[in-house]
């Protein structure tokens, strides 16, 4: 445990004021540092998927990536003719590539390729748009979303080493408990209502705001992480990689925000 601590601290002290710097620049310095991210994750994803036998096209699943990473950084007005005519481009050529490659499993290799853009670019790059969004508030409700899956994390597994003991889903993850989970909520909740009561996030919400985005970040985030669990127990490996030291891999840090990032954006689409 105390080698561990030590081998995290390093990112711990480093990624989180950097992560903060990001959040408050904005523009195309964010966009870039979350593009950077989701392509760290396909890559994790798509190491999963080879571990299992499949050979998903990583270059044609970058630069779908990259397209539909242009058009959060367009948002709220993206040039979309040009975005989907590229992604649809991309879609033909990659079918092409796969009849010529000649490689076992054709089906799975081309499903691989297109779920991997699906579940890193196209949720997580909602972060892009999201940051755009909160251009003219100060970056504080994207601010806030994260903040509070850090607090949800750290409260889950405060509560879970302390108190839990029943397991919520054992043959996903076997260290994740019932009352880590419940302290999860507990803790999205009580930093939404501190960070709304004292101004921080520079926009009033309403108590149904706040559980709305205590369902958003304490459930659906806890629960995205033990989706990226069950990908990792498929392929027979503990983390998504070691790029990060004791943190494991990219995708292992972003799990959550996978989920709870587009379930933000949809929700203050409709604010």
């Amino acid at each position: 445990m105390k080698s561990t601590f030590w081998t995290r601290l390093p990112i711990t002290v480093l990624g989180i004021p950097a992560i903060i710097y990001l959040l408050i620049t904005g523009g195309i310095i964010f966009a870039g540092f979350v593009s950077l991210v989701i392509f760290l994750c396909l890559y994790e994803f798509y190491g999963f998927k080879r571990k299992r036998g499949h050979q998903p096209n990583i270059m044609i699943g970058m630069l779908m990536s990259l397209a539909i990473c242009f058009f959060y950084i367009e948002f709220p007005h993206p040039h979309l003719t040009n975005i989907i005519a590229g992604i649809i481009i991309l879609v033909i050529l990659g079918l092409f590539m796969e009849l010529f490659k000649g490689k076992p499993h054709p089906l799975e290799n081309i499903s691989t390729t297109f779920s991997g853009v699906v579940y890193n670019a196209v949720l997580l790059g909602t972060m892009i748009a999201l940051r755009n969004w909160d251009s003219l508030n100060g970056a504080r409700f994207t601010m806030t979303m994260i903040f509070t899956v850090w607090i949800c994390d750290s409260c889950a597994y405060t509560f879970g080493m302390l108190w839990g003991k029943k397991k919520l889903i054992e043959r996903i993850s076997p260290k994740k408990t019932i009352v880590g989970f419940v302290g999860g909520i507990v803790g999205s909740f009580i930093s939404f209502y501190l960070m709304n009561m004292y101004g921080f996030i520079q926009y009033e919400l309403t108590l149904f705001n706040i559980i709305t985005l205590t369902f958003i970040v304490g459930i659906c985030g806890q629960l995205g992480d033990f989706v990226e669990s069950m990908f990792k127990r498929d392929a027979g490996v503990k983390d998504s990689g070691k790029l990060l030291l004791g943190h494991g891999g990219v995708l292992d840090r972003f799990d959550s925000l996978i989920f709870t990032s587009p379930l933000v954006f949809i929700f203050v689409l409709y604010l």
